[in-house]
Order: structure tokens, then sequence, then C-alpha cells
């Protein structure tokens, strides 16, 4: 296992931050990066599944490393992938204080409101037996979290002291409501979790609440990116893929993605009014039912965005919502 985790993890130029990639059982991303960040005395940033493959490679990393306990550990956003072994590290007696953002809670707790949902998404003209999946989509992914409680929370512009040096906390919603970032200004450094990711663009997913009141995911995401393009960063530590060297460029191609597929839809449904689930199936040739949840929160954030630039208008018949291109 030793030989496996020191193929697995890299440490960056200036020593601070400790890249641990680990294995995830998922067919659309297969690793995850977490960080320890420090000299002698470390906070983790995110942890991984629990799952014994990945959990083992990360204490194998730990112990090779002498590390017996850590400062705290942050979480980037309520994601299984990203929290899933945080609990397991506090039963271990590795880390005691786990922060995150207030608005995650639902995430880590996996607040699925079946009534909520099921409203929403038959509205949308999502097929029934695709949202019973979803349903049961939501009880595996529990599978690879314990229930995790005494979580503290931090806000936006909360400075974490770590040994080397200071993080200040960046809310960029999108992803999830959520959702931060970690800024080191003095060096140049984020670790963005998945707001910025090298090689895919993340998914504002459509998120309902508990209170199933909608926010308008990719609106949020793209005025994250507006705030950190400005932001002075040399390096982007992402929660996936390969670290980041020039942030502007990579925000510059996301946006232009984004328009780029506002536009696409935009012609879609010139041709007659649409339902979302109808967008998406036009949209997305041999679209595994998997898949629909992901990629009907894109297409739902493409025309909120369009909605935003007064370019579509809607309205409901026979209980379906519909759009239609101005």
């Amino acid at each position: 296992m030793a030989d496996k985790t020191v193929q697995k993890f890299k440490v960056s130029e200036h020593g601070l931050i400790h890249k641990i990639i680990l294995p995830l059982p998922f067919p659309q991303v297969q690793q995850v990066n977490v960080y320890l960040v420090g000299k002698r005395h470390f906070i983790l940033i995110d942890t991984g599944i629990r799952n014994e493959e990945s959990y083992n490679l990360l204490l194998s990393y730990l112990k090779d490393n002498n590390i017996t306990s850590i400062d705290a550990l942050y979480l980037t956003h309520g994601h299984v992938d990203h929290f899933g072994a945080a609990a397991q590290l506090r039963k271990q007696g590795f880390v005691e204080k786990i922060f995150i953002h207030e608005r995650e809670i639902s995430n880590i707790n996996n607040e699925y409101d079946e009534l909520i949902y099921s409203v929403y998404l038959k509205q949308y003209g999502i097929p029934a037996d695709i949202i019973e999946m979803m349903k049961y989509a939501s009880v595996f992914f529990d599978n690879f979290a314990d229930p995790l409680d005494n979580i503290s929370f931090v806000k936006p512009n909360d400075i974490i002291e770590y040994d080397g040096g200071r993080l200040e906390v960046i809310h960029t919603p999108g992803h999830t409501s959520g959702s931060i970032c970690f800024y080191d200004k003095e060096k140049g450094i984020m670790l963005s979790g998945d707001t910025l990711l090298s090689r895919l663009s993340p998914n504002p997913l459509l998120d309902l609440g508990i209170n199933g009141n909608r926010r308008k995911s990719l609106i949020e995401y793209i005025s994250s990116l507006e705030l950190i393009y400005n932001m002075d960063i040399k390096t982007v530590y992402p929660g996936h893929y390969e670290t980041i060297h020039d942030h502007k460029t990579l925000i510059k191609n996301l946006l232009t993605f984004h328009y780029k597929r506002m536009m696409q839809i935009h012609n879609i449904i010139k041709q007659k009014p649409m339902t979302p689930y109808e967008i998406t199936e036009r949209l997305f040739k041999r679209l595994r039912q998997m898949d629909v949840y992901l990629a009907a929160s894109e297409v739902i954030g493409h025309l909120d965005l369009l909605e935003q630039h007064d370019m579509v208008s809607s309205f409901e018949k026979n209980g379906l919502l519909y759009y239609t291109a101005i």
C-alpha cells in the first residue's frame, strides 16, 4: 500500500500543499483530490468517500508521514466524494473539528425531499421511472458516508490560520449553494473544490432546497467565476484532475462554453415550445438514464440564463412547464 500511496500524492513546490489522489467507484469521475495543508501541523481539505480502498490509502499516507492528528478538517462542499470519510476520521481520533458552509447541511444529511422533487421534476417533463431512479440514486450515495454531526460553520471572508500561512474562505455558490474555496492571497494559492476543474465544466446542480425554492445555480456559478477571475492566483488545487496554473484562461473557456450552450438551447426551442426534458433529450443524444439529473440540471441552468437575458418565456400546460424562444 505504501508504494501505491507514493504514486498517488504530490507535494507542491513550496512544500505546503500535499495532494493525495483517492479512488472513486463512480462512472462519471474516478478520482478525488484531498489536500493536507501545512508543514508540521496540518489541516485537511476534503476526505474522499467512506470506502475501504480509498480510506486505507488516505490512512497509509498519514501513517507513512507520521501524522497522528489533524488540526481541523474543512469541507469544500457536501457531496459524498468530498466528505464521506469525515465521520470515520473523527471516530478514529485523527480530527475533532470539522467545518463547512452552513448551506451544505442538507447535502451532508442527504435531505432528499421526495415530494418536492417529484412535483418539480414531473413539471419539467421527466418520466416517472427516471424520477424513481433518482430517488434510489440518492439512497445509493448514502452508502459512501457515515452520519456526520457536530459540524461548525465557516463564513465568507473567515481567515484560517495554518502552519505556513493564512487561508481566506471564499463563498463560491454554483456547483452547490454552499461551495467554498480557500485562498492564500500572499502565496497566490487557491484550493477550489469542484468550483474550478481542469478537464470538466463543473455542473451547477439543480437544487430545490428543503423548502422547494429552486436556486438559479448556473447564474450563481457564473458570478463566482467572475469573482475568481479577478483574483491574483498563481496555482489552483482542484477537487479532481490536474493542478491549474492559468485560471483566467480556464474561466474564459468556461464562460465561452456556457454562452455557446445557451445559444444552442435557444436554437432548439426556436423550433417549438419544449419542456426541459424534451430539450435535454434533443441536446444530449444517447443519454443514459443515470445521467438525466446532471443533464437536466445543465439545461435548466441555461434556460435560467436565457430568461435573465429576456430570450425565452415559459408557460404551463397540462401540468408541464414549456419554454419558447423570444
